[in-house]
């Protein structure tokens, strides 16, 4: 059908991702109007294929306009972004489990590269993730350099022979034995305060988050009370000063409550809303920061415990051997020295290669960033120029086919549906059904006029099932009538049913260039009898 039409279709977004053509299913309304879709003043919208706008992106189609390709292309860029930051936080995700695993943390390393959110301003720089990042091990009550560890693990497990139990000492034995105890009691108290404090921040981490979600609710609230006055509701709601109650009308008169004074607008209020969700928002970043800390304070804690308790068990075993035997204790001491500058380089390296990885998305973030930047920011002039060329053509018909409800200037062609819309109301139930009709009737007919001026893709045809739908009176449908017959000199086509007599209708058209078909008692059943094609 595309290609007997001569449509290129562009390809538009998707809600779920990606992008797809816009189906010509999504362009059909503006060119047909069937007997159930004159309720809405607009085409009747179709949304099972999940495209973003597909209204609008079907009227930019019909029309020219040059915006839609910035628009995909912006939508284009977005989803990229989308998809680099899944990966950037799967991968620092990644890092932040494998340093954890080894009782480490990295710092300098954001939750997102520069460039991952959607603020405006100047460009951003490059990002060199690989530098910023550092990776650092708790070694006592301190938190020092992975290069640090690694020159210690080093030494530890250097293949030096171990010494006989007898040439170290039982006492030098039992002083180590000592000192491995007091430092096992030290670093179970500092898990037990460690893990407090961990409990704190992540129950101060959930009481925020519902405070966050409270304000937010409340500011909904107050945003749609705004909505509602600035559609003409009564003010009197908000006056909690008054002497009866604003819902049941019922005197406060006998309630036990003081004066209540004055009170924020709901201007006043939805700032405050947002004062205070930015402030608990940054509370709960900070929360969030100090509980990570914990958790891989914690951790480091628990590894330290662990080797601990190993070398206590080997010194406990030297006191007890024969002397002859080589030292447990160091033994143990080098064996896990051993296994830990093993575990130590095979977890740097892999903490490199992730970084190194997270580096070439965040330089593919800054690169769209910097496309998205180079987007123009506004509509194109050609664009509002036919947009308003499409208001003036409808506006002009509304005059002409009687619309009544308020003044045809005031209904106009909306800058972000391009749907015929009168500010601050709802055209479709704030006009009377025939109103609706006439609308729907001037802007599907405004639009082919329109396109045959620019010589746009709109293919000239359009079919109206039965326009003279709520009562249309004769002088107001002949008006009709007559504009549209006005397609034949374009070399378009206009199809129109009625119910009307072939004469009324024929007076009507009057002189107007117009084929009058008459399809008899036909019209509504196959005759009985009537072979199918399908039987063969």
């Amino acid at each position: 059908m595309t290609e007997y039409l001569g449509w290129q279709l562009p390809v538009i977004p998707k809600y779920t991702g990606g992008e797809a053509l816009l189906y010509p299913e999504v362009i059909f309304p503006f060119l047909y109007a069937d007997q159930r879709s004159w309720g809405s003043a607009g085409p009747r919208p179709v949304t099972q294929y999940q495209l973003r706008e597909p209204t609008r992106r079907a009227a930019e189609f019909l029309l020219g306009f040059a915006g839609p390709e910035t628009a995909a292309q912006r939508y284009r860029l977005e989803d990229e972004i989308k998809k680099y930051r899944s990966e950037w936080g799967s991968k620092f995700a990644a890092v932040e489990a494998t340093v954890a695993a080894a009782g480490g943390r990295v710092v300098g390393l954001p939750e997102l590269p520069v460039g991952a959110r959607n603020r405006s301003g100047s460009r951003p720089t490059r990002p060199t993730m690989t530098g910023e990042a550092r990776l650092q091990f708790l070694v006592g009550e301190a938190w020092v350099s992975d290069e640090e560890v690694l020159r210690t693990l080093q030494e530890a497990a250097s293949p030096t022979p171990a010494p006989q139990v007898a040439d170290v000492g039982q006492d030098v034995i039992r002083e180590r034995l000592s000192e491995q105890e007091r430092e096992l009691t030290r670093l179970s108290t500092t898990a037990k305060i460690v893990e407090q404090n961990l409990t704190l921040n992540d129950k101060q981490v959930a009481i925020l988050d519902g405070r966050i979600a409270a304000l937010a609710d409340e500011k909904v609230k107050n945003q749609d009370i705004k909505t509602l006055l600035r559609l003409g509701a009564s003010i009197d709601v908000l006056n909690f000063d008054a002497a009866d109650c604003p819902t049941c009308h019922q005197p406060l008169s006998n309630v036990e409550a003081g004066h209540v004074g004055p009170v924020l607008d709901v201007d006043a209020t939805i700032s405050l809303l947002s004062s205070q969700i930015r402030t608990f928002e940054e509370m709960r970043r900070q929360a969030q920061e100090a509980a990570t800390e914990s958790r891989a304070s914690y951790r480091a804690v628990q590894r330290a415990v662990d080797n601990c308790r190993t070398e206590i068990k080997a010194l406990q075993d030297d006191l007890v051997v024969p002397g002859e035997f080589p030292s447990s204790g160091d033994i143990a001491k080098r064996v896990t020295a051993e296994v830990r500058l093993s575990e130590f380089n095979r977890i740097r390296d892999t903490v490199q290669d992730l970084l190194a990885e997270m580096q070439e998305l965040a330089d593919s973030i800054f690169q769209v960033r910097l496309e998205l930047l180079d987007l123009p920011n506004v509509t194109p002039q050609e664009d509002n120029r036919r947009r308003d060329m499409l208001q003036r053509v409808v506006r002009e018909q509304l005059a002409d086919f009687g619309f009544s409800s308020y003044g045809a200037a005031l209904v106009s062609i909306d800058e972000e549906t391009l749907r015929p819309e009168r500010e601050g109301l709802n055209l479709d139930t704030d006009a009377s059904a025939s109103d609706v009709v006439r609308t729907k009737i001037a802007y599907l007919n405004g639009i082919r006029e329109v396109a045959h001026s620019l010589q746009t893709q709109h293919p000239g045809f359009l079919m109206l099932d039965e326009p003279r739908q709520h009562e249309l009176d004769e002088d107001h449908f002949r008006a009709t009538l007559r504009r549209l017959a006005q397609c034949s000199e374009a070399g378009d086509q206009v199809i129109a049913t009625s119910a009307a007599s072939v004469p009324a209708l024929s007076t009507m058209l009057g002189a107007a260039q117009a084929h009058v078909i008459d399809l008899g008692s036909q019209r509504l059943i196959r005759p009985a009898g009537g072979q199918d094609f399908l039987d063969y």
